[in-house]
Formats: structure tokens, C-alpha cells, sequence
């Protein structure tokens, strides 16, 4: 229809107040995404080849594919330190596509004055949580994982464009995705909202450990929850479900994103007990314990569902940038 191609349909879909962000048009904005998006979408298998890499112990290995596929930007240096920034500029580039940069840097510029403030004020409180999950492998681990992420969010690139989207407009949450969705393409968006959801949920404890310290001096000390005992360890947080966990980050440093807290959806897909529709692209949800009954029932479509993903991923990325905050401080201060 005359008037009517995507590009001047989807600029009459932007928010009044969102048009220009910083002086850049909101869909030049989204087009430089896709860009990025088509980009690092043809070598998500080099992505995530290129992170498993991290982890071992051979970092010259990492060093240079890194420098390879960064295509120029290298660091001659092994130091620790610079390892993890190598890494994290490999991380920062790919997924470009899925964040709000302000966001990003605001949210992580935040952990080095928190944790300067911590090394200064409880300097032996903090060095004892920071020994705990290094020697437990708790920290290592969850870093593992969470690369594990970001080679894996390319294989849904196609059905999160429009969830990108819904950054410049809102009150779209409804709108059907273009692109049809199969049950085996929802399998995938499904697996990849569990796996975030578990990694989420693990990267709380250290949320919940420097909150701890940051109130009452100690990573082990919880306040009582509203409906239960104060917990006796961080540990005993760690086995809480993420609904239980967030009851415990009482007046919290850090504020995660409203989109994380719809335990009704994140249970029912995680046990199973939800249907999907293709054919109208709507998931139906069944959150309650009702024996053999499914009577009472949670509706959201898919490209909600996907924008839940895309809010997940996020923040699991802040989080992320947490765990790098983290390694900073031991290589330049507690092995200083």
C-alpha cells in the first residue's frame, strides 16, 4: 500500500518521545542493531567456539583468536588482567545488537566504586566473601556459564528482532512476530528462558553477598524475610528458587528489572505445564498445583514471551560485568 513500507510503518510505531535518542533517529538506531545482528549472526558457531577457549589454561590460545576475531584490536600482554579485558571487549562487541549501551555502562560503572568502597570500609569481611566463591568454584563457574550465553542467543536472532524492537515503542507487547514460529523453534526460546532464568538466579548470591556487606558487614548475615527466618549462610540463599531469593535483598544496591519477576510464566515453563499455539502464536501457562485440573491459566503471546528473553539476557550481562568487576579486584589488589 502506498505510504505503508515497513520502514515508515515502523517510524510511525515510535514512542513521541523516543524519535531521536541522543540526536540519531530511533530506526537508525534499530537498523545499526541488525546490522550487528546479521554481522555476528553468520559466525555464532566462531563465537561460541571462540569463548569455550576462555576458560582453559592455554590464555595465548585465547589471545590470539580473540585478536583474530576482533580484526586488529590486540593486547601483546598474558597479565591477567588484561586476559579479562581482551575478553570482555569480545563480549561488549557481539552482543551489541541486544543492549542498551547507556544502560550498560551506567548499571557497570557502578561495581568499582562499590567495591572500592568495600575494600575500604570492611576490607577483611569483603576478602573473606571474595575467597569463599573463588575456592568454592562458585565464581568460576557461573562465569563459565554465562559465556555459554552469548553464542547460543544467535540461534534466536530472528525471532528477537522484533522484541529489539519494542525498545523505541511500547504498548506492542500483543502484535504477532512476523517470522513463523514453529513448537520446535519455541523448544529452543524455551530451553534458552530456562537456562537464563537458572543462570540469573545463581548470579543473585553475589548480589545478595555484597548487599549483606554492604548492610551488616558480613556475606553471610540476612535480615528475616516477610514470611519466614533470616537465613543462617549464603549458601542457604543459594538453594532458595528466585522468587524465594528475591525476598531476601532487603533495601538492595542493585535493581533488577521488573520483567525478571513474573514467577507464574518462569515456573510453567521450567515444569512443563504451559501449551503453544503456532498457528496463533500464544503460550498458555498453568502456574497453579491443581492435581489433574488446569483450570487456572496465564496467557502471553510470543513476542512477549521473546521480549521476557531479550530482558533475561540483559541482565544477565550487567550481572556478568559484576563478575569482571569481581577478577579486577583480585589482579590488581588482592594479588598487588
Amino acid at each position: 500500500m502506498m505510504g505503508k513500507t515497513p520502514y515508515l510503518v515502523a517510524c510511525g510505531m515510535v514512542d513521541k518521545d523516543k524519535i531521536h535518542i541522543n540526536g540519531v533517529p530511533a530506526v537508525e538506531i534499530f537498523r545499526i542493531r541488525l546490522d550487528f545482528l546479521n554481522y555476528f549472526g553468520e559466525r555464532f558457531n566462531e563465537v561460541k567456539q571462540l569463548l569455550k577457549l576462555y576458560p582453559r589454561n592455554n590464555k595465548e590460545l585465547f589471545r590470539k583468536k580473540a585478536i583474530e576475531f576482533l580484526e586488529g584490536e590486540h593486547t601483546n600482554s598474558l597479565a591477567p588482567q588484561d586476559i579479562n579485558a581482551l575478553l570482555y571487549t569480545v563480549l561488549s562487541r557481539v552482543s551489541l545488537a541486544f543492549l542498551e549501551q547507556e544502560t550498560v555502562r551506567e548499571v557497570a560503572g557502578r561495581y568499582p566504586e562499590i567495591i572500592i568502597h568495600l575494600a575500604q570500609t570492611r576490607r577483611e569481611k569483603f576478602d573473606e566473601f571474595y575467597r569463599y566463591i573463588k575456592e568454592t568454584g562458585f565464581l568460576n563457574g557461573l562465569q563459565r556459564d554465562c559465556l555459554s550465553l552469548y553464542g547460543r542467543i544467535f540461534e534466536l536472532e530472528l525471532y528477537l528482532r522484533p522484541a529489539i524492537f519494542l525498545d523505541f515503542c511500547t504498548g506492542q507487547e500483543s502484535k504477532k512476530s512476523s517470522a513463523k514460529i514453529s513448537k520446535l523453534g519455541f523448544d529452543s526460546c524455551k530451553d534458552m528462558y530456562k537456562d537464563l532464568s537458572e543462570i540469573v538466579g545463581r548470579q543473585l548470591a553475589l548480589v545478595a553477598g555484597i548487599n549483606n556487606l554492604i548492610h551488616r558487614g558480613d556475606h553471610n548475615s540476612f535480615l528475616p524475610s516477610k514470611d519466614g527466618p533470616a537465613l543462617s549462610s549464603l549458601d542457604k540463599f543459594a538453594n532458595k528458587v528466585l522468587s524465594e531469593k528475591l525476598k531476601y535483598l532487603d533495601d538492595c544496591w542493585y535493581k533488577l528489572d521488573e520483567g525478571l519477576l513474573d514467577t507464574d510464566i518462569r515456573n510453567s515453563i521450567a515444569h512443563y505445564t504451559f501449551e503453544y499455539d503456532d498457528s496463533t502464536q500464544m503460550i498458555t501457562c498453568y502456574p497453579s498445583k491443581e492435581g489433574l485440573r488446569q483450570e487456572n491459566k496465564v496467557e502471553i503471546n510470543f513476542l512477549n514471551f521473546m521480549r521476557m528473553i531479550l530482558i533475561q539476557f540483559r541482565e544477565m550481562h550487567y550481572l556478568h560485568h559484576l563478575i569482571k568487576a569481581l577478577y579486577y579486584y583480585e589482579y590488581l589488589i588482592i594479588n598487588k
